[in-house]
């Protein structure tokens, strides 16, 4: 590998010496204006449906699960858009940290209704299903706290483990995503065979009100605020990931895998490490979701459908942007809503029909498209308008 293969790549052998800063190199604060003011804009924003939709209830509660499933969209561009592994069955992790929720959203709306401490009352599927008493292993997720760390744990876990055997064997491309998408319908298969301890096909409707640090968000303001926080920080601390040395190792492990390998970068690891970090993002991701929802069953969070649905939304938005992942989110979510309103079986034809538009005309998404038109803008702009005069 010649030196200039690695400049290109942006990389350079772990073991090399970095070469020393130019002196025309621009102040380290001043180069971080540009994403310090993005930031801002990003925030500024989010303020926008609250000033347009606060008295409306059935608005804003939309917006709100659209940017909970922004957060998800986030993970799936670290793996697909950063990473280059297209993964069918996201929605895997996404559903374990929705069920860890809900399940303690269940339990302390059984204790409301038919007294005792919450983790002791049976749930409506339970009593359904003829169950005696609270399971062992159920009853400690009454805590909201465990299971919030569960909701985000749990999918590392699972991620980490499967991401481990996957990358070290060599696991890639169509094989890689047939796998995630067989692993999700497996786990979707045992929630809803398991009635007696998930609710079956039903899943738990009409779950209590989140409730952290003694404050119940009852009102859909408060919650979207909760929502927009979190997408924020997410959309933060995954901005800080790409942004850095990892951040490039992945990008150039999407780009050529075998030349990353030659340099000396364990590749198996470092997808390892951000399946991992997506994993725990769905699984956040999740447990919002649930919590604005108050409402979660297999079909909605564990369908192979919803997980295929999830990289449409980050190829419309642009796919390797996080930005386009959010945009994207929003609009076809949001024109979901619409369009079901109006047309009710032809959704799935126009999702369809999008992905291929997409993929034709758009390959890089709305922001892919516009960042190139940026740049022909650019160099059709002339540098230097200055008017000469010639001398007579």
């Amino acid at each position: 590998m010649t030196e200039k293969h690695a400049t290109a790549t942006g990389l350079v052998p772990p073991a090399a010496k970095s070469a020393p800063p130019s002196v025309h190199a621009p102040a380290p604060l001043l180069a971080k204006l540009p994403t310090v003011l993005g930031l801002l804009l990003f925030v500024a924003a989010l303020a926008v449906p609250v000033l347009l939709f606060a008295d409306d209830r059935y608005w804003l509660p939309i917006i709100t699960r659209s940017l909970a499933i922004a957060i998800f969209a986030l993970s799936v561009d670290l793996v697909w858009g950063y990473t280059g592994l297209l993964s069918l069955g996201q929605g895997l992790y996404f559903g374990l940290g929705a069920y860890m929720v809900a399940y303690a959203l269940n339990l302390q709306k059984a204790a409301q209704e038919r007294g005792g401490a919450p983790g002791t009352a049976l749930t409506d599927f339970m009593i359904a299903c003829r169950v005696e008493e609270v399971p062992a292993w159920m009853a400690p997720l009454a805590n909201i706290w465990l299971a919030v760390a569960l909701a985000i744990l749990l999918p590392t876990i699972v991620a980490t483990l499967f991401g481990y055997v996957a990358f070290r064997v060599r696991i890639k491309g169509v094989f890689f995503s047939l796998i995630t998408q067989a692993m999700t319908l497996a786990v979707f298969t045992f929630v809803v065979n398991q009635q007696p301890y998930t609710g079956g096909i039903v899943g738990m409707p009409g779950l209590a009100r989140l409730e952290l640090f003694g404050h119940r968000f009852n009102s859909q303001v408060e919650m979207y605020w909760l929502i927009a926080g979190s997408l924020v920080v997410c959309f933060a601390l995954c901005l800080g990931l790409v942004r850095s040395k990892f951040g490039k190792v992945l990008t150039a492990i999407r780009d050529n895998e075998t030349r990353t390998l030659a340099l000396g970068y364990d590749t198996a690891m470092y997808k390892t490490f951000v399946f991992a970090a997506a994993g725990a993002l769905a699984g956040f991701a999740g447990a919002l979701y649930t919590a604005v929802q108050r409402t979660v069953g297999p079909e909605e969070v564990l369908g192979i459908g919803f997980s295929i649905e999830i990289v449409i939304l980050v190829a419309v938005g642009g796919r390797g942007t996080l930005i386009g992942a959010v945009i994207g989110t929003l609009l076809v979510m949001l024109g979901k809503t619409y369009i079901n309103n109006e047309l009710k079986q032809a959704w799935p034809i126009i999702l369809g029909g999008l992905f291929i538009l997409v993929v034709v005309f758009l390959p890089e998404g709305i922001v892919g498209f516009l960042r190139h038109a940026l740049v022909r803008l650019r160099k059709l702009w002339p540098r230097n308008r200055s008017l000469v005069v010639s001398p007579r």
